[in-house]
């Protein structure tokens, strides 16, 4: 009689022990996908660091560094990265005091997500956090250039239609080269030209009637300067902050919900940046033939629901295989990039964003034909697209928002976002009573297969489905795995109880 191989035993029993616990193996393309690097803006980071949590369960591992948009230009330049993520082109000629900026090898600029740029602020009022501050364009020019110094300033009074303490302003910029500042400076220099114009050639040392844009924003007076939109938001938001005010993406105030400020539009109304008023203000966008933004119209967009300060980052990939890419890499880019151009575009109101119209992420996916390696996008009626649907969706203001209204809920209170009744996840201010409605809860993550572009599955109940908390693929995953990993054990250790006594017998019996 031959004897049992105990390699065969030992195979068998971790086999069905593996079989018994449930356990999901891993992908089996996981090892098909090259990691790829890209850095650059902090305006969209929030965005993209959820979007490659996202798809890293599947084996497309993107690494991403929050270095600012001028420093992701420029290492887009130099080849050091494989895409870098801006709000503005590369410049040339360049901004005063900067080098031009031209990359040797060729590139397309591919639209990521929209959102606004918004102004955080650390004020209390008897013990109370201030919610629902409003401001003007020019004022907000004046704030950050040190015309206005207090916060009981006759503007400030004016605009928001009380006054504050008389307590000193700390305006906080950004000390690296953003796309947030360049995008605050075409603001000011557009709606407040005669405030931002003197300034900057002062600044700048300037003659004649030179008014540029500027991503290094220049200090000023009081003003305290910090290193990308984490730096902004943990300083204004920290208790040694009080009195101050900076620039962020929506995304940076939401998640910590910290209140920015409501921006009086072309309609006469105090907007908040929220992906309704976003969609609304980038219809009048104007989108240039290699898919960079021209702004003008959306500051002065006469739609009452508009926040004027809005636009969208995009993603700059290389065309060619030029060092460092290469046709691998381009496989998983442009794997990455269908992702977040459908099911990622699903998160972007919870995040603090607003989705891509359906023409941009049809532009996008042309784009994403030029990369080396491509994988081929899916059909655009794949992608559920969530924008028309905000769009579509986004309330008309309340009338208490109108600059100059006198109803009981003008400013409306310190107790919500102040928002007046426009769109909005934050948490938002009841009229006149300064009590904030309960926020409305996150979409519910997106279903199915990342790889094709992540086609969201329709939750029981429909829209009212819309109320789970958003969970990763990867947590996903690991929740699955540990609630298998419950119901086996059990299976597993009898399992082992009922094979081990025979093979122990067996050994015994060949001594």
């Amino acid at each position: 009689m031959k004897k049992p191989r105990p390699g065969r035993r030992t195979a068998v029993l971790l086999a069905l022990l593996v079989v018994s616990l449930g356990l999901d193996p891993a992908p089996a393309h996981a090892d098909s996908y090259v990691p790829i690097s890209g850095a650059g803006s902090t305006w969209s980071q929030v965005a993209v660091d959820a979007w490659r949590a996202d798809i890293r369960a599947s084996g497309v591992v993107v690494n991403f560094a929050g270095t600012g948009s001028t420093d992701g230009r420029s290492q887009f330049i130099q080849a050091t990265v494989d895409f870098a993520n801006s709000e503005i082109p590369f410049q040339n000629p360049p901004e005063p005091g900067q080098q031009a900026e031209v990359p040797e090898r060729k590139y397309a600029y591919l639209p990521i997500v929209a959102g606004g740029t918004s102004f955080m602020y650390n004020l209390t009022v008897g013990g109370k956090r201030v919610r629902d501050l409003r401001l003007s364009g020019p004022t907000l020019a004046k704030i950050f250039t040190g015309k206005i110094t207090r916060w009981n300033d006759p503007a400030i009074t004016k605009d928001y239609g009380r006054a504050l303490p008389n307590i000193p302003i700390v305006p906080v910029v950004r000390s690296d080269g953003a796309g947030a500042s360049a995008q605050f400076a075409l603001y000011m220099r557009s709606q407040a030209s005669s405030i931002y114009c003197p300034f900057i050639r002062s600044k700048l040392h300037l003659s004649g009637s030179a008014c540029p844009s500027v991503s290094f924003y220049p200090q000023f007076g009081a003003s305290k300067a910090q290193v990308g939109s984490n730096g902004v938001a943990n300083y204004v938001s920290a208790q040694y902050g009080a009195g101050a005010i900076g620039y962020v993406e929506y995304a940076y105030a939401k998640r910590i919900d910290f209140p920015v400020v409501s921006l009086l539009n072309k309609a006469g109304y105090f907007a908040q940046p929220t992906a309704g008023n976003v969609a609304v203000a980038l219809t009048k966008a104007k989108i240039n033939a290699n898919l960079t933004q021209n702004l003008e119209s959306v500051y002065t967009n006469p739609d009452p629901r508009t926040y004027p300060m809005s636009s969208y980052s995009y993603m700059i990939v290389p065309t060619t295989t030029q060092a460092p890419f290469n046709v691998n890499k381009g496989k998983t880019l442009s794997t990455f990039i269908n992702y977040f151009l459908c099911a990622g575009q699903q998160k972007a109101d919870k995040l603090g964003y607003s989705p891509l119209p359906k023409n941009l992420v049809e532009a996008g996916f042309k784009q994403v034909k030029r990369i080396p390696g491509f994988v081929a996008p899916p059909s655009i009626s794949q992608c559920n697209n969530p924008a028309l649907r905000i769009l579509t969706t986004a309330p008309m203001p309340d009338k208490c928002s109108k600059v100059g209204a006198t109803c009981a809920s003008a400013p409306g209170g310190t107790g919500g976002n102040g928002t007046g009744g426009t769109s909005g996840t934050g948490g938002t201010a009841q009229p006149g009573t300064g009590t904030p409605t309960q926020a409305v809860a996150p979409d519910a993550q997106p279903t199915g297969d990342p790889l094709s572009g992540g086609q969201p599955q329709a939750g029981a109940g429909g829209p009212a489905a819309a109320t789970a908390i958003p969970v990763s693929l990867a947590d996903a995953r690991a929740e699955r795995n540990r609630n298998r990993l419950l119901y086996g054990i059990s299976a597993g250790l009898l399992l082992l109880v009922v094979l081990v006594p025979p093979v122990l017998i067996g050994r015994a019996r060949a001594r």
